[in-house]
């Protein structure tokens, strides 16, 4: 038996030293090159030549697919809807629906520099919402899956940017790089929109304890071939502070410019509330200070507030450019160890921001609104958590025909209670 197995260990030893693709692709090589260490059968300088000689094998033929990165969420929610009479005379009817949310994302790292990123999504053609609605379709009909983002990574080498900087480029449909996880980051944008173009995105740490962050964007709205294409940069610039053990700063300041808009991106925007048809240069600011003195009770307060410095004069409020937008909210607690709770306050005017863009939630997803949100999370498994939602808004404006689309169904309580799993 003793020699059966040392004649089949040699045969092993044989099989890596002529390059059999066979023996390179057994999964326990690497303990049968240590055996055969052990029992004297290859010297060392044997042992590290096969093992350098396997291990280039399994990197030249190892496929990517088998070393992508998988991560996803699978959310439930229940969604309640209460209206008041509107300004035009309707008295929507109260509503309940059932939704769901299905993201998958993968990451392939295909060497130092390079990553590749996708996400597929269910949802119903909302560029706002990756939301499927329980019994949208006829007779139990199968949903249908989005491309939720696909994008190239490039980073640069390190000490390109820097002994404590980083640099890399975005390109594709990406992820959304000018928003934070402060707090509610969603009165300019939509979490569910991410952008077509490319990124260059640089961070610093210059001291102990300050991050300092440069992003810079190029973004296609509606691609034609017939006149310049609509589109957007944005320059935002910002930093973190860890003031102390317990008190975090951040400071941010953000600059969109909309530009070569045609008639069809107009149309867009007034349907969801905006009232001119003048171009978008929107400076936004917003900062947030986080105290962590309580253990298990941070606070978190928050601030954001933007102005489109391109609107124009609205004809039946001559004096005001609907130009402005701003909230301020509140957290408390941490859901890992008991809940967290939220408080939030908006005014959104109509032509502060473009309106297709902004949170499909908080409003709608319609601008010329005011409103608060009272919120709460509880992590009540491992990567299981319940979240609560309460959103209540109503028209800034009232003035018809002006104001029109926007003060429809705006007066409104909705909540929504989600069950998350992440995976």
């Amino acid at each position: 038996m003793k020699r059966a197995f040392t004649t089949g260990l040699v045969a092993v030893t044989l099989a890596l030293a002529g390059g059999t693709p066979a023996a390179a692709e057994d999964p326990v090589i690497g303990e049968v090159l240590a055996i055969l260490k052990q029992r004297g059968l290859i010297d060392e300088a044997k042992h590290s030549e096969l093992v350098s000689k396997n291990s280039a094998y399994e990197e030249k033929h190892q496929g990517l697919l088998g070393r992508i990165e998988w991560s996803g969420d699978f959310r439930a929610r229940l969604e309640n809807f209460w209206f008041e009479r509107d300004d035009l005379g309707v008295d929507r009817a109260n509503r309940a629906r059932g939704r769901y949310r299905l993201r998958i994302a993968g990451k392939a790292t295909i060497n130092d520099w390079t990553a590749v990123h996708f996400r597929l999504a269910s949802g119903e053609g909302d560029h706002r919402s990756t939301n499927r609605t329980l019994g949208n379709g006829n007779d139990f009909d199968p949903d249908s899956i989005f491309i939720d983002r696909a994008y190239l990574e490039l980073k640069a080498p390190e000490g390109w940017a820097g002994a404590n900087g980083s640099l890399k480029l975005l390109a594709g449909k990406t992820k959304n790089p000018f928003t934070w996880k402060n707090g509610k980051d969603y009165m300019l944008w939509d979490h569910d929109i991410n952008p077509e173009g490319g990124a260059i995105l640089f961070q610093t740490k210059p001291l102990e304890g300050v991050r300092a962050y440069l992003t810079a964007g190029y973004y296609i709205l509606d691609e034609n071939g017939t006149s310049e294409d609509p589109h957007m940069t944005g320059v935002q610039g910002g930093a973190d502070f860890a003031i102390s053990e317990q008190v975090d700063l951040g400071v941010r300041g953000s600059w969109y410019s909309f530009a070569s808009l045609n008639p069809a991106f107009q149309t867009r925007t007034a349907a969801s509330g905006a009232v001119t048809d003048d171009d978008y240069r929107v400076l936004e600011l917003a900062g947030y200070l986080r105290f962590k003195g309580v253990e298990d009770w941070p606070v978190l307060l928050y601030g954001h507030y933007a102005r489109n410095v391109d609107a124009g004069k609205v004809s039946s409020f001559t004096a005001s450019d609907e130009d402005t937008g701003f909230g301020v909210g509140l957290e408390v607690g941490d859901k890992k160890e008991f809940v967290k709770l939220g408080f939030g306050y908006y005014e959104v005017e109509a032509n502060f921001f473009p309106a297709q863009f902004t949170d499909s939630d908080l409003f709608d997803g319609f601008t010329n609104r005011k409103g608060f949100t009272v919120y709460g999370s509880r992590q009540i498994l491992p990567n299981t958590d319940l979240n609560v939602t309460l959103f209540k808004s109503s028209e800034l404006r009232s003035g018809l025909p002006v104001f029109a689309r926007s003060v429809g169904n705006a007066d409104r309580i909705r909540l929504q209670t989600d069950i998350v799993v992440k995976f």
